[in-house]
């Protein structure tokens, strides 16, 4: 099988690999369609800490299945599935508490695991959801991110009513807006420097939407909440200017969602707002099992359309031009889908 494997930063080969097989318990998938979100560019790039070169991104990944191993009863050949990345060890005390995303053994598939940046994966059955068959794979790459995203908003417990910002209209916050919407949130308050992004957002049913950065929406966000501040702010873009500004425009008791992976410190933080406004801010890692099957029936149902995130679509024999463009201009992209099968 043909597998591209970053050799070091910004460095692909398409190389030839063994097709692996399925042992007992464990299902073979050909891989169709895998999307590149900011994780995979930051690991092209040489920014993602800990990553060891040379490594198969993919993470964010569809496909058929096209053998079982003995033991395999859930699925079959001709399934269509969707991989869950965070690959638990099932033993740790967090896997025995049901915490699988916080496996203290854990590897993402896609940087600690060889990903699906080739055309056969070999995964075991409890890392794979099934698919409809009526939902094109490309799409269903999307529902990866979507159910990251469940669970960051479990975990805040979002209620009908509550008004919530969202900083940042990259797919994940678009994403995030349009499952407060259906969560009964109002106002949902979508922030972005990005005009045709907050377009998307009004799309997606934002109620408002803010054309700056997370500083200079905080004295609009007020305003929108009759100056009392948002219940919920949800940090889809990082960094320490987002995270002192998602402070600022919560009410008394708000939470602040820490859904962005940013690896900048925030040495001048005012920690006193912590104490005065009793503010939460509460992490969000991956998601659970259980927060697959939710996600493929929202966007089945159509409740949530993914249809045009995707930008672009490369062959798996061109990944390098793929993330050059990635790269080239992200503020212009949402998901760059690569086809194993082209």
């Amino acid at each position: 099988m043909r597998a591209a494997v970053l050799e070091a930063p910004r460095k692909f080969a398409v190389v030839g690999k063994d097709t692996p097989r399925p042992g007992p318990g464990e299902v073979r998938v050909r891989t169709v369609a895998t999307a590149v979100c900011h994780t995979d560019l930051s690991i092209y790039a040489g920014k993602h800490p800990g990553v060891r070169y040379p490594v198969v991104l993919g993470h964010e990944s569809t496909g058929v299945i096209d053998k079982v191993g003995d033991g395999v009863e859930g699925l079959v050949p001709g399934q269509h599935v969707i991989v869950n990345p965070a690959i638990s060890c099932g033993r740790c005390d967090c896997c025995a508490r049901g915490a699988t995303h916080l496996c203290r053994n854990a590897g993402m598939f896609g940087r600690d695991i060889e990903g699906s940046l080739k055309q056969y994966v070999c995964l075991p059955e409890r890392f794979l959801h099934a698919l409809p068959a009526a939902l094109p794979l490309n799409e269903a790459t999307l529902i990866e991110t979507l159910a990251t995203v469940r669970h960051a908003q479990k975990r805040l417990g979002l209620g009908a009513g509550e008004s919530v910002v969202v900083l940042g209209e990259g797919t994940s916050g678009l994403l995030h807006t349009r499952l407060a919407v259906l969560s009964g949130a109002n106002p949902v308050i979508a922030v972005s420097r990005s005009r045709w992004k907050l377009d998307r957002a009004s799309a997606m049913g934002a109620h408002h939407v803010i054309d700056t950065g997370a500083e200079g929406a905080v004295s609009e966000v007020l305003r929108l909440t009759g100056g009392n501040g948002a219940d919920t702010v949800i940090d889809t873009a990082g960094g320490a200017a987002a995270l002192r500004a998602g402070i600022e425009m919560l009410r008394p008791g708000g939470r602040f969602s820490a859904f962005s992976i940013s690896h900048e410190s925030a040495a001048d933080l005012n920690l006193f707002p912590f104490y005065y406004k009793e503010i939460s801010i509460i992490g969000s890692r991956a998601l659970l099992p259980e927060d697959m099957a939710p996600s493929i029936d929202l966007v089945a149902s159509g409740a949530i359309d993914v249809k045009g995130f995707i930008t672009a679509t490369y062959p798996l024999g061109h990944a390098a031009e793929a993330f050059q463009e990635y790269e080239k201009n992200p503020g212009r992209i949402l998901r760059i889908v690569i086809d194993s099968e082209a």
